[in-house]
């Protein structure tokens, strides 16, 4: 079965699509125990942005739904991605603020509530778009509107993850501890045995202590994965000055500075069964630092996300537009982005 922390993804191509992404977000809501104000407000922002696909896009688009875990820093609700290859919106203030119509009169389509209304319904919302690439939102509904922004989940990053097209197991796998330690994993192959070689991972790392080293943390890897498939993985640890990395096989990682990357390479070697873990490398992490990482279901995102402009855009949103853009459907697919708590 599919992770938590693993998104569904639903394509919007016709209304009878729609009404079954409601119903899964419906699902979604009672599951995390929102609560009716939040539910309805989560309903709402499906039906909008789901509309919004269907309305203005020529092939529909997708969304992406979640519930949000411990993973995210223990904070219920649901994030909802909408992604599309539309025209993009030319006149992105406008398009929140929302159509100039005379009082009364019914919207042209859509339910009329407009990204504006989708904004002020969500506790955490961002936009990113560009004319003649697409357009991706991201809207995420908590059980509570959060008292001050410190308490948002994961604020140094976020991450999109989907398993193979028709598969009910997800092979890849993250986790961002509060304290700084991101663990970004894949279990070899496909199918039940990869789940659980990266579900071990997961388990290991979030169990790790508050102080353990990038390198120490892939040796315990190591041992705790022998009886499993394997996996490749990389293991960070973020601090305020500074980042310290451990790798092992082909999770590409990235840091992004001053609109150049720089690899974060790893040895080669599977962790649990051939694998030598290197001790752990520290570089300097600055304000306009971002780190992207992903696994070998996608290709060039450290390039695409200077394209494609992701700088100021929220990590999770960033995450998601790499991987529609760069990720072919063909393996179970993980991207993470992680930037400096200091950008802006």
């Amino acid at each position: 079965m599919l992770p938590l922390h693993c998104h569904r993804r639903l394509r919007i191509d016709a209304p009878s699509a729609l009404t079954l992404a409601r119903g899964v977000a419906a699902d979604l809501a009672a599951a995390q125990a929102l609560g009716e104000d939040a539910a309805a407000r989560l309903a709402l922002v499906v039906s909008e942005l789901g509309s919004n696909l269907l309305n203005h896009t020529p092939d529909g688009g997708s969304l992406l739904l979640r519930p949000l875990t411990a993973w995210d820093g223990g904070r219920a609700g649901v994030e909802c991605l909408a992604l599309d290859h539309g025209p993009g919106i030319a006149d992105l203030g406008r398009a929140i603020a929302g159509p100039a119509r005379p009082p009364g009169s019914a919207p042209a389509g859509g339910l009329g509530y407009g990204l504006g209304a989708v904004r002020r319904l969500a506790d955490r919302f961002d936009i990113h778009t560009l004319p003649g690439v697409g357009t991706a939102v991201l809207a995420r509904v908590l059980a509570r509107v959060p008292e001050e922004e410190d308490g948002a989940p994961a604020p140094f990053g976020g991450a999109t993850m989907l398993a193979m097209a028709g598969s009910d197991w997800c092979g890849d796998g993250w986790l961002m501890r509060r304290d700084g330690l991101v663990l970004a994993v894949d279990g070899l192959g496909h199918g039940e045995a990869a789940a659980a070689a990266a579900r071990r991972a997961e388990a290991e790392t979030k169990a790790a202590p508050p102080d353990a080293d990038p390198g120490a943390v892939l040796t315990a890897l190591h041992h705790a994965l022998r009886d499993t498939r394997g996996a490749v993985a990389t293991v960070l640890r973020l601090e305020g000055e500074r980042i310290g990395y451990a790798g092992v096989g082909n999770i590409a990682a990235t840091l992004i500075r001053q609109g150049a990357g720089t690899a974060l390479s790893g040895r080669w070697g599977v962790v649990g069964y051939n694998a030598t873990p290197p001790p752990t490398v520290w570089i300097p992490w600055q304000a306009g630092d971002h780190v992207v990482l992903h696994s070998d279901g996608c290709s060039r995102l450290a390039s695409l996300f200077l394209d494609r402009r992701l700088l100021h855009t929220h990590p999770a949103l960033a995450a998601a537009v790499l991987m529609r853009d760069g990720c072919p459907r063909v393996d179970d697919q993980m991207v993470m982005v992680l930037r400096h708590p200091a950008t802006l």
